[in-house]
C-alpha cells in the first residue's frame, strides 16, 4: 500500500496538481508571492491556528466550513455552535459519539486548521480512496465509515457495495475511533510517502486521486459475471 501511495505521488505531484480555490475573504493574509493554490492552502493551514485559538465568537470556524469548505448548509446558530464546542472535548477526549461523527466531514475542517500536524480532514472523496487503497493491497482488514459525499462520479462507482459483494472479512471501524485512527494511520503514511508526518499531504492526494486513479482502478479491476441458470 505504501509503495502505490509513493507511485501516486509521483503521478499526481501535489504541487501541480493539487487546486483547491481558496476564497479571497481569508481571515488572515496570505502573502502575495504565493501564488499557486497549493502552497496558499499549506500556508493557510499552517498559520490560522493562533487565528482560531482567539475566535471566541466562531466566525473563522464557520469561515472554514462554509467559505473554504463550500458547506454552506452548516449555518451559525447556537445549536452548530454547541456542536462545534463539543466535537472540540471529544477530540481532546479520544471518542467522537454517533452525532458528532455525523457532521465529520464539516467538523474535521476546523481540526485541520487547528491542528494540521494531528488532524486530517476526513473527507468522503479521501475515504472512498484510503478503503480502495486498504481492499486493495493491505492486509488490514477494517475499513473506514465513508460519510455521504457530493461526487457524481463516485457515487457511479459504490465502492461499499464492491466490498461487500467481495465477501473477504472486511468490517468497518467504530464511529467513536475512526477519524482519530484515520489521522494516526495518515501520519504514519505521510511519513512513508514525503517524509513529512503532518497528515493533510496524504490526505490532499488520496482526494485528488478518488476520482481519477481510483475509479480508472476500480473500473478495470471489477466485473460482474451473471449466472443465467440462478
Amino acid at each position: 500500500m505504501i509503495e502505490h501511495l509513493k507511485q501516486l505521488s509521483e503521478a499526481l505531484r501535489l504541487e501541480d496538481n493539487y487546486n483547491w480555490e481558496i476564497p479571497s475573504n481569508t481571515p488572515i493574509l496570505i502573502p502575495p508571492n504565493i501564488s499557486d493554490n497549493y502552497s496558499r492552502n499549506i500556508h493557510l493551514k499552517e498559520h490560522l491556528g493562533e487565528s482560531l485559538e482567539r475566535d471566541s465568537g466562531l466566525k473563522i470556524h464557520y469561515w472554514i466550513i462554509q467559505e473554504w469548505g463550500g458547506i454552506r448548509t452548516f449555518k451559525k446558530n447556537e445549536r452548530n455552535d454547541q456542536k462545534i464546542s463539543e466535537f472540540k472535548s471529544q477530540l481532546d477526549y479520544g471518542e467522537l459519539k454517533r452525532p458528532t461523527f455525523n457532521l465529520i466531514s464539516s467538523l474535521s475542517k476546523i481540526a485541520s486548521f487547528m491542528q494540521p500536524d494531528k488532524y486530517a480532514i476526513y473527507d468522503s472523496r479521501a475515504i472512498y480512496a484510503l478503503n480502495w487503497l486498504i481492499f486493495c493491497h493491505s492486509e488490514q482488514k477494517k475499513l473506514f465509515p465513508q460519510p455521504a459525499g457530493r461526487s457524481a462520479e463516485l457515487a457511479k462507482y459504490d465502492i461499499q457495495t464492491i466490498i461487500r459483494l467481495a465477501d473477504n472479512g472486511h468490517e468497518y471501524r467504530s464511529h467513536k475511533t475512526a477519524y482519530h485512527d484515520y489521522c494516526d494511520l495518515l501520519k504514519g503514511l505521510s511519513m512513508e510517502v514525503y517524509d513529512d508526518d503532518n497528515p493533510y499531504k496524504v490526505e490532499m492526494l488520496l482526494f485528488l486521486a478518488a476520482p481519477t486513479v481510483i475509479i480508472d482502478s476500480i473500473r478495470s479491476s471489477v466485473s460482474i459475471s451473471i449466472n443465467s441458470n440462478a
